[in-house]
């Protein structure tokens, strides 16, 4: 959570992106106190990946998961469990991906107020750019798989995406922990603030920042992946938990408005 929050705050404004030092130190907490750590990190890379899809990508957003990813891959990397993981399981392919694109965008743009480029031109500087760096890290994986650099997916990892009996790990397949949730397992586990976890989400729809959209991300990912294995219907605590915190603030703030006018 702490991750998660220190993200968005560094995401917040241009200006707020020296926070992501603080997210990487974070991160590299969290990867050596609990083994879920593959999925905040994509969690953040997909978040940025979403960003520069709907036009939200700047020097900030830039500067904030460069910073992340850097101290919080190298502060993963001296977990002796974890090792050189981040750079070689396709588990984890995702967030270098975006961090290695999200360079390139960046030096297109600091190449445009260099030259001074018009629209036309930076379009085509930028196209050529991403198929430049394209094509090299297609030769590299093309000639780093056959020598199995690359590490398979996890059983774990492949009974999100594949029915249970087919992960192929004994365990996994027969644990109940891995059937798919149910609607009084939702209702256990997250209780009250599940009724209100959707007009906080309404409510946030008036002010679409950067971290409204990370939490439409969490949501959903939370509710897809839970509703194929029970065991993780805990990751869906935090965004129900600030969802309904977002609704009994703004409630509260209607509420109060009228008292504090009264008192100038």
């Amino acid at each position: 959570c702490c991750t998660f929050w220190l993200w968005c705050l560094s995401v917040r404004t241009p200006r707020y992106w020296p926070i992501g030092v603080l997210t990487g130190i974070s991160y590299s907490y969290m990867v050596a106190a609990w083994g879920g750590y593959i999925f905040v990190l994509n969690m953040i890379g997909v978040h940025v990946a979403i960003l520069v899809a709907i036009g939200r990508f700047n020097s900030g957003v830039h500067r904030a998961y460069s910073l992340f990813f850097v101290i919080g891959t190298a502060g993963a990397m001296q977990i002796p469990v974890v090792g050189w993981t981040p750079l070689r399981s396709l588990e984890q392919m995702g967030p270098l991906l975006v961090f290695l694109g999200i360079q390139v965008l960046e030096f297109c743009d600091i190449m445009r107020r260099k030259r001074k480029m018009g629209d036309a031109e930076f379009v085509k500087f930028r196209i050529q750019a991403i198929m430049a760096v394209g094509g090299i890290l297609v030769a590299a994986a093309c000639c780093l798989y056959p020598t199995g650099y690359f590490g398979p997916l996890s059983s774990r990892i492949r009974g999100l995406f594949v029915k249970h009996t087919k992960t192929g790990n004994p365990l996994v397949d027969s644990v109940a922990e891995h059937q798919p949730a149910n609607a009084g397992m939702y209702a256990s586990y997250l209780n009250l603030p599940l009724d209100y976890a959707l007009m906080g989400g309404l409510v946030s729809l008036w002010k679409r920042n950067n971290a409204f959209y990370f939490l439409a991300l969490y949501g959903f990912i939370a509710q897809h992946f839970s509703g194929k294995m029970s065991r993780l219907v805990l990751i869906c605590g935090p965004v129900v938990a600030v969802a309904c915190a977002i609704w009994c603030g703004w409630l509260l703030d209607q509420l109060l408005e009228p008292f504090l006018l009264l008192l100038g």
